[in-house]
């Protein structure tokens, strides 16, 4: 007799990462809500939100970006609290740039990151937990302007199963 395969208990994930810095001269402000759901032991599929905004008073005038997108992402668990995870990350970015006259100005683009690598969960206590992701960008080249400073990304955050 076959047995009935156990639902996941709080298969939705919601979550995310907030990050803030502020110096004299710079600042930044990144908001990237997760939402994703468990369909298994071992699957679990979502999408993220993005939004950043950096000023620089490095430049006369003080110059701001502004980066929006989405991704979809995949996590396939090992074993808990070990996976891997791939992702697919579409962005409008701006970035400072030189115009032919020699001025500062910021270019709009639009950016799309294919990232792969592995991460873990720890629980944080009832049903919220801590993530931590560590992810290479297949698309990066060190020759074409990119949001991300270099290939790999690091990625921490919170999150509550319901």
């Amino acid at each position: 007799q076959k047995q009935a395969k156990k639902a996941i208990e709080y298969p939705w994930f919601a979550g995310g990462l907030f990050g803030v810095a502020f110096g004299s001269e710079t600042g930044y402000v990144e908001f990237s809500p997760i939402l994703s759901y468990r369909f298994s032991r071992a699957f679990q599929l979502g999408t993220r939100v993005t939004f950043r905004y950096r000023k620089d008073k490095r430049y006369e005038p003080d110059l701001s970006t502004t980066d929006t997108g989405g991704s979809l992402l995949a996590r396939f668990f090992v074993f808990d609290p070990v996976y891997f995870q791939a992702e697919v990350e579409r962005l409008n970015w701006e970035y400072i740039g030189i115009t032919e006259d020699g001025y500062y100005t910021t270019i709009e683009d639009t950016y799309t990151g294919y990232y792969a690598g592995f991460g873990f969960v720890q629980s944080a206590g009832g049903r919220a937990a801590m993530y931590m992701s560590f992810l290479w960008d297949f698309a990066y080249d060190d020759n074409e302007p990119s949001p991300n400073e270099r290939p790999w990304l690091i990625r921490i955050g919170i999150g509550y199963t319901f």
